[in-house]
């Protein structure tokens, strides 16, 4: 009896009394049958092994053996690996393709190994399946004389496009159509989206003009859609999207979502408006992100007053605004000047038992230093830090900033000296806080220390900040200090 038909045998029933065993499996590989000499019965056949038993235990081999090659070799030297029905049993038997990848490329490089057709295009197929997109790509690639069918070839398109290879997805495209393959419509539309999502814009719509042929789906209008949202063309985009809803189609929720976001960066508020009711009456629940954009956009184009509707509109719905979305409104109210709402909406977002962010701080603390709130401004900023939110440049600056804009300079300049101290580095906003601060004051001997510093760091002077030199130099100083305000102009 040979190695590998003991190995069977043996294994089948130790199995059964072993299964406790973890390595049972593997350690019946040594087992031999030693007392088949004294047998009578010695030179009757084996029973045949199945390939699927035996694609099982080759499998179970790959997993657990470093080595599996060299102990396939030494156990069962009489079984043909190279057979393809075995290579097909055992791609059924791998839960893992690669391992039958691995296991393919062995018997190429060992054995007298011939792949067949079928064998090629199924193990290409499960590559496909797995999303082995770089190991198909591989296959394809190396596998000398292979030719998959036309439906594996479209499969290998989209699986191209979607993980980012386009310009691979294109070239397997064009292929198939110079091979006078008709690429179906989801073939078709799979190397579409991926130039949208590659912002291949250009190749977009060569690719477009070139389907002339193929059927127009709802996929391709919503690919139209977003591929005119971002070259700029949102009401084409739009006017689309109203074509299909005359059709009585629903473009879906995405589309709504990209038209709602690209008319909020052109701020057309209006058209955005509309498209948002549209979404609600077509059943599509705006996400919160697409509410923050909305609210966000609106309190930029200093409609508040509509930004908090919506807001409210949303916790109407059974939304649950986060930090981020109180954040947002409440720096618009502020931004304002409706900052009676604005602390209302700090109220309500602390009795939620949410956790204002720094931001949500700053914001709070620059809305009480406009209001000449200093007291309140410096009680908020050191419960902030105490909340864990150490002290930052973007924190520092929020109060420099503060203090200067509203004839409190000195201030400011204590609350510098101490970012030092605390080991805050300053930044080009700091020191432009301080000059503009000091000049509307009138303090030319401050404004010209702080101004040189800022140049010997290597920091950018903004043009407000020449603008406040410009403007004390015309005011009346001592000659001295003229002199010196003269020279940090020429030198800047």
């Amino acid at each position: 009896m040979s190695r590998g038909q003991s190995y069977f045998i043996i294994s089948l029933i130790r199995n059964r009394t072993r299964q406790n065993h973890p390595n049972s499996q593997i350690r019946t590989l040594t087992v031999e049958s030693r007392d088949s000499e004294s047998k009578p019965d010695e030179h009757k056949p084996a029973p045949a092994v199945s390939y699927s038993e035996m694609a099982k235990t080759v499998s179970t081999i790959m997993r657990e053996r470093q080595k599996w090659e060299q102990t396939l070799v030494f156990d069962f030297p009489s079984f043909n690996f190279a057979d393809p029905l075995f290579l097909r049993e055992l791609l059924k038997s791998q839960s893992n393709v690669l391992f039958t990848l691995w296991f393919f490329r062995w018997i190429c490089s060992s054995f007298d190994y011939k792949p067949d057709h079928v064998s090629l295009n199924l193990l290409f197929g499960a590559l496909l399946d797995a999303r082995a997109v770089k190991a198909a790509k591989s296959f394809l690639e190396t596998t000398t004389g292979f030719n998959p069918e036309t439906k594996l070839l479209e499969r290998y398109v989209t699986c191209l496009c979607r993980e980012g290879l386009v310009d691979e997805g294109i070239q397997v495209y064009t292929l198939l159509k110079e091979k006078g393959a008709k690429p179906s419509v989801a073939t078709c539309n799979s190397v579409l989206l991926g130039c949208v999502r590659a912002r291949k814009l250009d190749r977009f719509w060569e690719l477009h003009k070139e389907m002339t042929e193929s059927e127009i789906d709802l996929k391709r209008i919503q690919y139209l859609i977003q591929a005119l949202c971002d070259s700029g063309e949102v009401s084409q985009g739009y006017e689309l999207m109203k074509k299909v809803l005359r059709q009585g189609l629903d473009p879906g929720h995405f589309v709504y979502e990209k038209l709602i976001s690209a008319f909020c960066k052109i701020e057309k508020y209006a058209s955005m408006s509309e498209i948002l009711h549209t979404m609600i009456a077509w059943k599509h629940f705006p996400s919160l992100s697409t509410y923050h954009e909305v609210i966000q956009g609106l309190c930029k184009n200093k409609k508040p007053q509509e930004a908090y509707r919506v807001f409210n509109s949303l916790k109407e719905r059974g939304y649950a605004p986060d930090v981020v979305l109180y954040t947002t409104m409440i720096h618009g109210l502020c931004e304002m000047r409706r900052f009676g709402r604005a602390r209302k909406l700090w109220r309500e977002l602390m009795k939620k038992g949410m956790r204002p962010n720094e931001f949500t701080y700053n914001v709070m603390i620059h809305a009480h230093l406009k209001r000449g709130e200093v007291v309140l401004a410096r009680k908020l900023y050191g419960e902030m830090v105490r909340n864990g939110y150490g002290e930052t440049t973007v924190s520092c600056n929020t109060m420099i900033t503060g203090f200067c804009s509203f004839g409190r300079s000195e201030q400011a300049l204590e609350f510098f000296k101490k970012m030092a101290e605390r080991g805050v580095k300053p930044d080009a906003i700091t020191y432009n806080a301080l000059v503009q601060g000091f000049s509307k004051e009138n303090k030319v001997e401050r404004v010209v220390k702080l101004f040189k510093e800022l140049k010997e760091l290597g920091l950018k002077p903004s043009a407000r900040t020449y603008a406040a030199l410009q403007q004390l130099r015309n005011r009346k100083m001592c000659d001295s200090v003229a002199t010196s305000l003269n020279e940090i102009l020429e030198i800047a």
